[in-house]
């Protein structure tokens, strides 16, 4: 299974530097953070983190002449298979609710966004992030117990 998943993030690795080269050729690429005025940490999603999914969410977000977000276009990689539907809509929000530069108008930026959890499980996990210029951030967090899943279902009405 390790095997397989490092393959497609070789293979990911490898189809998104083809394109960064080619949109850097066209001019067409933007420069990843830079280009946002402001843009929030997304949520480690609980259920994510209780089921102790991990991956990477790639977005290219197409910006308009007028440097409104037009669309963004997700791909994740995840050994998990809920990774695509619990990592993808936090990401997708903090995109949506960020600011372009104007200077980032009529372009593409690429970010990646990385979840990854740390260390022993805890009860009440502690979620930080930090970014790597010009384009990854990271959303870290050590996983919560499987029991605090259990204990937080049974106590849902």
């Amino acid at each position: 299974m390790r095997a397989a998943f490092f393959v497609a993030v070789a293979s990911l690795l490898t189809a998104e530097q083809a394109r960064a080269q080619q949109t850097s050729q066209t001019g067409s690429g933007g420069a990843g953070l830079p280009c946002f005025e402001k843009l929030a940490m997304p949520q480690y999603p609980l259920q994510a983190l209780r089921a102790h999914v991990d991956g990477s969410v790639w977005t290219r977000t197409q910006v308009n002449a007028q440097g409104a977000i037009d669309k963004v276009d997700t791909q994740v990689v995840s050994a998990w298979g809920e990774g695509p539907k619990l990592l993808t809509p936090p990401v997708e929000k903090a995109i949506r609710s960020a600011r372009i530069k104007p200077e980032c108008s009529s372009k593409t930026v690429p970010f990646v966004f990385r979840y990854q959890l740390h260390g022993e499980a805890m009860v009440e996990p502690k979620v930080t992030s930090r970014i790597e210029a010009p384009n990854i951030m990271y959303i870290e967090s050590q996983p919560a117990t499987s029991t605090q899943g259990r204990e937080q279902t049974s106590n849902q009405p």
